[in-house]
């Protein structure tokens, strides 16, 4: 059963019509342009649609707890059908057994080694109390990445996308993963982490202000929610969700963030949270910005009006991942819906849409540090294969990738990062990887 957040933890903030700036005209721009485009009637039927669906929804899943989240073991994944459709149905698996557990767990040995021996130049987030490494090359990460089972796995999940714009050998060379460079995750035993509350990646305020990225939402947005393909790539892969520069963005189009363990999770011992939901879950989210809140019973979707006078966008800061709280999107029922994901142990991955609403549990009562490798599922679109021939350049050079080039800090008080992984003490030779990985790592040779 799950570990669901009934008592909402303080450190994770709420957002309420009180967050509005009446002097960013842009949002309001930006709101009132949206709603002449597909007209408030539209709107309307889309919202009462969605909360409808949305009540069945939040009921499922307060019932099922985290047994909502398909769980199969790799051989499984790659061979079932079945397995396939689960997952698409879901927007999130776990896979187990992608890594064998005794490699997994010898990975994790090797790593904390690596950081011991080069402590004076590894630097990491929150800086007093380092959670996640700024570290993107290290010889773990890289080999753990490029393991042909890993990659299958990443190819598979690009192949439960579908993109109505290319013909099925296009479409096979696009589900070819690129290895898009991020970061990894030890947290210690009672070490608190309040920075990751529920919230959606890949942008927040370009998902409606960038036109391409709106196009993925067409079919919401037109009233017909129900037809709305999350799994639809023509317009989402020309889509900026870097559009607002800031620290939490992401320059290329994951298909699905992935997590690879390194040690045991259970719930409760720091992991992932999410709500195991994409499709209504979605709509909603994207709907929410253009409706204020009756004065009575907030549950009654039809009591609830089209919002055109204000800029506000709930939970949604242009430099920020879009943030979810139970004040800003009361029909998600967060306290019931948002729940720890099943046990994980080494080399057991889970992935969860790009679009998936999710957190990190802020405290870990587990007997041992919690250890995870964040590797995405990141198709081979013409912008993502852009990226990653650069991040080659950059990994050659030993220079932190794009996305990454900055440390803690916002406008002019980024901080550019000195760290040089090419130079550390045991940096893996790249001559030592495959030329599958090299190639899905950016190499073009």
């Amino acid at each position: 059963m799950p570990s669901k957040t009934t008592s909402w933890p303080s450190g994770w903030p709420s957002f309420t019509p009180k967050d509005n700036d009446p002097t960013d005209t842009f949002q309001k721009d930006l709101k009132a342009s949206i709603i002449a485009e597909y007209g408030a009637d539209n709107l309307k039927v889309a919202w009462i649609k969605t909360c409808n669906a949305l009540s069945e929804v939040t009921s499922r899943l307060a019932s099922q707890g985290n047994t909502s989240v398909p769980i199969f073991q790799a051989d499984d994944a790659l061979s079932d059908s079945k397995a396939l459709d689960a997952m698409r149905e879901a927007g999130c698996c776990i896979i187990r057994g992608v890594i064998p557990k005794p490699k997994a767990t010898q990975y994790f040995e090797d790593l904390k080694t690596f950081i011991a021996d080069n402590k004076e130049t590894v630097t990491g987030w929150p800086a007093k109390s380092v959670a996640i490494y700024h570290l993107y090359s290290s010889p773990t990460q890289l080999k753990i990445k490029t393991t042909p089972r890993h990659l299958q796995i990443q190819r598979l999940l690009n192949s439960l996308w579908t993109d109505s714009s290319l013909s099925s050998v296009e479409q096979a060379a696009q589900n070819e993963p690129i290895l898009y460079p991020d970061g990894l995750r030890i947290r210690q035993p009672r070490q608190e982490f309040l920075g990751l509350g529920p919230h959606i990646d890949g942008g927040s305020l370009s998902r409606w202000a960038d036109r391409s990225y709106r196009k993925t939402y067409d079919a919401i947005l037109s009233g017909k929610p129900e037809e709305y393909d999350p799994y639809d790539m023509a317009y989402r892969k020309l889509a900026n969700p870097a559009m607002f520069p800031g620290g939490a963005q992401c320059s290329v189009m994951r298909a699905f963030q992935g997590w690879t363990a390194f040690t045991p999770c259970k719930p409760g011992e720091g992991g992932l949270m999410l709500v195991p939901n994409l499709k209504v879950v979605t709509a909603y989210m994207i709907l929410r910005p253009f409706f204020k809140a009756p004065e009575g019973d907030w549950r009654n979707a039809e009591s609830w009006e089209v919002d055109d006078e204000s800029g506000w966008f709930p939970g949604t800061y242009r430099w920020d991942s879009q943030l979810l709280s139970p004040e800003s999107h009361p029909h998600l029922y967060l306290k019931d819906t948002l729940m720890s994901v099943p046990d994980m142990e080494p080399g057991d991955t889970i992935w969860w849409h790009t679009d998936m609403c999710h957190a990190v549990e802020t405290t870990h009562n587990g007997p041992g540090p919690a250890s995870v490798c964040y590797i995405p599922a990141a198709p081979s679109t013409p912008g993502n294969v852009t990226y990653i021939k650069q991040h080659w350049k950059d990994l050659v050079a030993g220079v932190p990738p794009e996305d990454y080039k900055y440390l803690d800090g916002a406008g002019s008080e980024l901080v550019l990062s000195q760290q040089n992984e090419r130079k550390m003490k045991g940096a893996l030779s790249l001559d030592d990887i495959s030329v599958e990985g090299r190639r899905a790592l950016g190499d073009v040779c």
